[in-house]
């Protein structure tokens, strides 16, 4: 598996001792590393130059799943069914779910044996539709508390523009959480969107009819059976492991 390295350039204090070990992915600007665009490192290598960063500064991004397991339980996004729920399940034996993503990061605040997996697409709107809350927000939120322990791409469940049965017009209403607006924009370009918490709540709120269309996981779609998958696509999502200490992941 191949990897990239992020580098905090504030916590960077330039000694280079990440260099030789990242070869061809970093390189040395003056004051701080930086990678170099459009390359990869082996994961064995990339893990080798965060470990002997004396700052911390380097967080590793692996490409592909990435395959660990831990022992503490991980908290994220329910309800069941969100992707949240599907990425934990892949790495701990029994993820707990809570309603928010601030709520799994508050719970790993509170109880050192407890990790909080988080997406970095989180986004929070208002009524309004204005920002109230993000995973930068979160972030540095808990800076002192959390810290970010790895971060990883991994691809999502296949997603699709699921409609109602009985809609023979296009969608003119689309539930879809913050994060999945731009599909709803890409595949429903004049529908006004209606922001939920999560996926599975976006399928259930066209399946109840309150509105046309949602953008949702296809597996949680086919438990309705009065909604039709009208698009289908698989993207990819980042993925942020937060503790208090040192993850018991290889």
């Amino acid at each position: 598996m191949d990897a990239t390295l992020i580098i905090d350039a504030r916590r960077c204090a330039g000694t280079g001792v990440c260099l030789p070990i990242a070869a061809g992915h970093l390189t040395f600007t003056g004051t701080v590393a930086e990678p170099t665009p459009g390359t990869t490192l082996p994961i064995a290598a990339a893990r080798s130059a965060a470990a002997c960063c004396p700052q911390e500064a380097i967080t590793v991004l692996e490409h592909g799943p990435a395959d660990f397991q831990v022992h503490q339980p991980i908290v994220t996004l329910g309800p069941v069914g969100t992707d949240a729920d599907a990425e934990a399940a892949r790495h701990c034996a029994s993820p707990w779910l809570v309603d928010s993503f601030a709520a799994a990061m508050t719970a790993a605040a509170a109880d050192p044996q407890v990790l909080a997996l988080v997406a970095a697409g989180y986004l929070r709107l208002d009524t309004e539709g204005r920002a109230v809350d993000s995973w930068v927000d979160q972030h540095f939120r808990h800076h002192g508390v959390l810290r970010l322990l790895r971060c990883w791409e991994s691809p999502t469940k296949p997603m699709c523009l699921a409609v109602r049965d009985d809609l023979t017009r296009s969608p003119e209403t689309v539930a879809t959480h913050p994060a999945t607006r731009v599909f709803a924009t890409r595949h429903a370009p004049a529908a006004r969107l209606v922001t939920v918490d999560a996926k599975p709540l976006a399928a259930a709120a066209a399946a109840a009819g309150q509105v046309d269309a949602a953008i949702a996981s296809v597996d949680v779609v086919a438990r309705y059976p009065h909604l039709r998958v009208a698009a289908q696509w698989a993207p990819t999502m980042v993925w942020l492991l937060y503790g208090q200490g040192v993850s018991d992941a290889p």
